[in-house]
């Protein structure tokens, strides 16, 4: 229920900051939500994600290509810390951005 209700959260945030709907039938919202429900589920498991972290420089390069994405993703940590105390490390706002991208951009289109 926890999880549910975080990830509507995180939807309205990508709603309001685009001015639109998100088509909840397309695959880019499925793979969005998705990687939501997996980052959470890892979260509350207390985790460690499995890999080795992504270099440092695509993160700025992302926020530099999709900075509207980027600010969304920075309201979306905003909202976490808020309600779970949750940060976006590097590697989360680099996913993130890149799925805000596609499931507005592709919702464009």
């Amino acid at each position: 229920m926890k999880i549910t209700k975080l990830i509507a959260g995180i939807v309205d945030i990508v709603q309001y900051q685009y001015g639109l709907t998100l088509d909840v039938e397309s695959f880019n919202y499925t793979r969005f939500i998705g990687h939501l429900r997996a980052f959470m589920v890892q979260r509350l498991s207390n985790a460690r994600p499995y890999g080795a972290e992504l270099d440092g420089e695509l993160l700025a390069l992302m926020e530099q290509k999709y900075p509207q994405a980027a600010v969304t993703v920075t309201r979306i940590d905003n909202f976490l810390q808020t309600k779970m105390g949750w940060t976006l490390n590097p590697d989360d706002r680099v996913y993130l951005i890149l799925h805000v991208w596609r499931v507005t951009h592709r919702q464009e289109q």
